[in-house]
């Protein structure tokens, strides 16, 4: 059995294609348990809360370098880092 892989952005690019994991930022809305206001209403609280996604892609060289492309404003400005450590899951 032969498996190919090809380009998720363009399925005839088969050659020189790579897996690549990347990270998207993003912001979780989590709502909180009520609160009592002066007025003796309760509303529940709700905050932003710093979330990232992780997303994995098969990329030939062309499409690989649009990606690059679109993130060069923000990798201009950026500081390189080493990736994050994983955390550990605390059990239930």
């Amino acid at each position: 059995m032969k498996v190919e892989a090809y380009d998720d952005l363009d399925p005839t690019v088969t050659g020189d294609v790579h897996l690549h994991t990347f990270a998207v930022p993003g912001m979780e809305v989590r709502v909180g348990a009520a609160k009592d206001d002066e007025d003796g209403s309760s509303e529940f609280e709700t905050r932003l809360i710093p979330s990232v996604q992780y997303y994995q892609i098969e990329l030939g060289p062309d499409s690989l370098n649009k990606l690059h492309d679109a993130l060069k404003p923000f990798i201009a400005a950026a500081k390189e880092c080493e990736p994050p450590k994983g955390r550990k899951v605390r059990g239930k």
